[in-house]
């Protein structure tokens, strides 16, 4: 107790991070809610959590990501690429299944080459993701200069990103069930402890026995295979393979995971934290476009939320630290 009393009201609020993002989600919500009655419909509402469920799906990966210490800049490009890829190959085989394992096996490779490029290689993973985003972002304009357009009219590809599992969208029913599975992972696994531990200090994990450069690798394919997936559901949301989509995806999900107090150094995050995180972004661009204000404002938002986010986790580091050494 007596360390406690030598936190300050703002530290002590830091050390109950979910409980402080879901506060400020709920004011946030109440706010636009006043200024636009409209944001608390159904059908707003349903949006909201779909366009959430995309991001989330990628930042389940991200968060394993930055809990190993690495992180992922090229999964924006990624995203256009496997929209494309999923597109191209439904068309000429007229078979969702088909396109999906191709989006998958593509999302697996980039993971692996990521991978072996950080962790075998040692190249900084900021780095090699940045190499890596460039090297997709040429490629999909080779493989194909224009968007692809839907020809097959499968329904279950449209299902896939705009229908719905009863009353719930199906990109929200798929991220639930991916959500509860990586919860478990994260959290009640043998892999989960050495990710925390492998970010947290990566050479005493080493030397503690566990093999740092084969659990980078998986997160690395992980990572990528769920943003393939997220690409999946945006090529069928579009109906359509845009080579220059997903540009600044990435940031969004960087912003979204450490906002919810993911460590940029490593060794700290959970997904509930970037639940709450890429639900107060979405919210909050989704009360931009409500209010009618200039839309442009939700990068600038971005921008924002990442410094605070740092600052945040700087400042939450050091309480803990403060009652550590007291």
């Amino acid at each position: 107790m007596e360390n406690e009393k030598k936190l300050n009201l703002g530290e002590r609020l830091l050390m109950f991070n979910e409980l402080l993002l879901l506060g400020v989600l709920i004011v946030i919500a109440l706010l636009i809610t006043i200024g636009e009655p409209k944001f608390i419909s159904i059908l707003n509402l349903k949006n909201i959590i779909r366009d959430s469920s995309q991001i989330l799906i990628a930042g389940i990966g991200m968060t394993m990501l930055l809990i190993a210490g690495d992180v992922d800049l090229s999964i924006g490009s990624l995203i256009a690429f496997s929209t494309v890829v999923f597109m191209d190959v439904v068309n000429k085989t007229n078979n969702f299944w088909f396109g999906l394992l191709a989006v998958l096996a593509l999302g697996a490779f980039v993971g692996l080459i990521n991978g072996i490029v950080v962790s075998k290689f040692k190249v900084n993973a900021l780095i090699g993701t940045i190499a890596m985003m460039m090297i997709l972002r040429g490629s999909v304009y080779l493989y194909s200069m224009a968007s692809i357009q839907n020809f097959h009219h499968l329904d279950i590809f449209t299902a896939f990103g705009n229908g719905y599992f009863g009353p719930f969208p199906v990109p929200v029913v798929l991220m639930v069930v991916l959500f509860a599975g990586f919860y478990i992972v994260i959290n009640k696994t043998v892999f989960g402890r050495r990710l925390y531990a492998t970010g947290g200090n990566m050479k005493a994990a080493r030397i503690s026995g566990i093999r740092t450069s084969k659990l980078r690798i998986q997160t690395f394919v992980m990572s990528s295979t769920l943003a393939a997936l997220s690409g999946a559901i945006l090529c069928s949301r579009m109906n359509s393979g845009q080579p220059n989509s997903g540009n600044g995806y990435e940031l969004t999900v960087i912003a979204g995971v450490i906002l919810g107090g993911t460590s940029l150094e490593g060794g700290k995050g959970t997904l509930i934290g970037t639940l709450l995180g890429v639900l107060i972004m979405r919210v909050i661009n989704n009360g931009i476009i409500l209010l009618q204000w200039n839309q442009d404002l939700q990068i600038v938002f971005s921008g924002f939320v990442i410094i605070l986010a740092v600052f945040l986790d700087n400042k939450r580091q050091a309480a803990k630290a403060k009652i550590i050494t007291t």
